[in-house]
């Protein structure tokens, strides 16, 4: 058996929209920067596991260039062989180790680095920080996502507590299982303080629903090591690399927090310097993780970010409900509906999701250019909008034989997950698994009904028949078709 513990426990890998290229260009280009085309870029993937994340953008963008390392070489090898099933040419998976990566990789204009920093040693995370800052375009753009403090501390010390328990297991399976007794174990023990109870049960809550691979390799692994937010940028800024943003640009912009820091100008001027400010932010928030992108150093950034910069993008939403006036997302944001015209704009975002729209689409809802400017503005800030920089391709219209992307189909033979084209996971009922696998252009509507009829628990032809227009039109509106 390998000694590598992630050829030992699997551990799940899926697509993050926060890492594609698309993401990252968009907060590139907030702030000023000149970020490579999504459709050509060359993208290094940095812990990629089985490729959950990178095969999708391979297959979607085939024009662009794509490579995967990991330590671990038997999810590299299971990567690799669905590579080969999908016939994806732009994409190289290599098992190796990131201390190996030199100058005969060339450059990259997007580095992705998800569940790595907290993980590795010192001398390998310092690695890590070098790699990007050598292998980096000019206007590159280096996502690295990692455990801070102080939000990490209670998880810390059940961490702690955890591998203490454990401590003489050596069985990864019973390593896992202990944990999980353990956390029970304090569950109904109870004795402490109601108000010091009451955070930690929250916790031990969130570490009982994780998966056994995520419970394995995230909180029970050797090496767990949060930061403070200012010690990344300054560990950043020894190998050439500045802070640009967060994945996420509505964490950035939160104006009730910015008035609070502020305040503090008598004491320092955190204001005047992204990294205080947002360092002050994570206190404030209590912030345990961040998914942060870097830039060179040099490259010149334009901070002040306001109505004017909606033009340059495309939108999307993501599920939402509307009450009382207020628009409340799967996220949990609210914003206020202070005009019709925000409501208009974010069904018309409503009926294209997950496709994004063009800034032009949308200015008959707002009625006016300047107001679709501040509308999209305040719902960027609100975490209501996502900001794009590519028009995903897909079929947004059913065909007389409509197809499925050969990605969508090959993952809905073997599971329930596929990836749509906008890089986001949707999960499909058993019924729709099989309706996706005969959506191969082979068959017209009449011929998918009959086949779909033999599927245990499909229903009857007839009714097969009513309801596969709208069951077509559901996934074409999840970007799962193409032509």
């Amino acid at each position: 058996m390998s000694d590598n513990l992630y050829d030992q426990v699997h551990y799940e890998t899926f697509p993050r929209r926060q890492t594609h290229p698309d993401r990252l260009a968009s907060v590139a280009r907030l702030f000023g920067m000149d970020p490579a085309p999504i459709a050509n870029c060359r993208v290094l993937e940095i812990g990629c596991g089985d490729g959950g994340n990178l095969i999708p953008m391979a297959y979607y963008l085939p024009g662009a260039c794509f490579t995967g390392i990991d330590l671990a070489a038997g999810p590299i090898a299971a990567g690799r062989t669905i590579a080969g099933e999908l016939e994806l040419r732009n994409l190289t998976l290599q098992a190796a180790d990131l201390r190996d990566i030199g100058p005969e990789s060339g450059d990259f204009d997007y580095i992705i680095a998800h569940g790595i920093y907290s993980w590795i040693p010192a001398d390998v995370r310092d690695r890590l920080m070098a790699v990007c800052g050598e292998r980096l375009a000019p206007q590159g753009v280096a996502f690295i996502s990692y455990n801070v403090l102080p939000g990490r501390y209670i998880l810390q010390m059940l961490r702690e507590m955890m591998r203490y328990h454990i401590r003489n297991v050596a069985d990864a399976a019973q390593r896992i299982e202990q944990a999980r007794w353990f956390l029970q174990f304090l569950r109904t023990g109870r004795q402490v303080s109601p108000a010091s109870q009451a955070p930690v049960e929250e916790e031990i809550k969130n570490l009982l629903e994780h998966r056994d691979g995520s419970l394995f390799h995230d909180d029970l692994a050797p090496i767990n090591e949060p930061v403070y937010f200012h010690e990344f940028a300054a560990h950043a800024g020894r190998h050439g690399l500045q802070y640009l943003g967060e994945a996420e640009p509505h964490e950035m912009f939160d104006p009730i927090l910015i008035a609070q820091i502020d305040s503090l100008k008598p004491l320092n001027p955190p204001a005047a310097d992204i990294v205080e400010r947002e360092q002050y932010l994570d206190f404030l928030k209590a912030r345990r993780f961040r998914r942060t992108l870097l830039c060179r150093q040099g490259v010149p950034l334009r901070r002040e970010v306001d109505a004017a910069r909606m033009d340059a993008f495309l939108f999307s939403s993501m599920p939402f409900s509307i009450s009382g006036g207020v628009i409340t997302n799967q996220l949990g944001s609210r914003v206020a509906i202070v005009d019709a015209a925000v409501e208009r704009v974010m069904r018309a975002l409503d009926d294209a999701h997950p496709l994004p729209l063009e800034f032009e689409e949308l200015i008959p809802y707002a009625g006016a250019r300047q107001s679709l400017r501040e509308i999209l503005f305040d719902l960027m800030l609100g975490a209501m909008v996502n900001l794009h920089v590519y028009d995903f391709p897909c079929e947004e219209t059913v065909t007389s034989r409509p197809v499925a992307s050969r990605l969508v189909r090959h993952e809905a033979a073997r599971g329930a997950h596929v990836t749509s084209a906008c890089h986001t996971p949707v999960k499909l009922d058993e019924v729709a698994r099989h309706l996706v696998v005969l959506l191969d252009g082979t068959r017209n509507l009449e011929a998918v009904a009959q086949d779909l009829a033999t599927i245990p628990g499909a229903g009857s032809l007839e009714d097969i028949r009513r309801g596969l227009p709208g069951s077509l039109e559901w996934l074409a509106r999840m970007a799962l078709l193409e032509g």
